[in-house]
């Protein structure tokens, strides 16, 4: 999608136009032994955003997706935030070390492996997988374990 805005104006001066064609260049030369001027470069950045616009527009078509991109969602997944503190330690020492392990509730008997972990500054939340119940009964884990 092209630009809309026009930077032919202070402070850019930008007078590139893809669509003269009397002006077809793709080369600036600079002067040497002179600093670059900010308005080269800006001419070099429009050079560059037309041309990778033309190639862009010339294999995708308006509108559509570009493989790779997407959101992944895993709905066997369940987020459990713990406390700061187990035991007197700061959860936060070792809280790198808990992927991969698998942790079984103390009072519901149910297990679960531990996909990933989040914190921030109030909260830590681990990202688990369910591996099986402690019973009928209980199908997750208890608040306080």
């Amino acid at each position: 999608m092209p630009q809309e805005t026009n930077l032919n104006v202070a402070p850019y001066f930008d007078d590139f136009d893809a669509s003269d064609s009397t002006r077809n260049y793709c080369k600036i030369l600079f002067k040497p032994g002179l600093p670059v001027q900010a308005r080269e470069l800006t001419g070099i950045q429009s050079i560059l955003q037309d041309q990778i616009e033309k190639f862009g527009s010339h294999i995708f078509k308006e509108g559509s997706s570009v493989t790779g991109g997407g959101v992944r969602w895993n709905p066997g997944y369940t987020s459990v935030r713990i406390q700061q503190f187990n035991e007197g330690i700061d959860v936060d020492s070792y809280l790198y070390k808990l992927k991969g392990e698998v942790v079984i509730g103390s009072i519901s008997g149910v297990k679960a492996k531990i996909k990933a972990s989040v914190t921030n500054s109030d909260s830590y939340i681990l990202y688990i997988s369910y591996l099986n119940t402690g019973g009928e009964d209980n199908q997750s884990f208890v608040a306080g374990e």
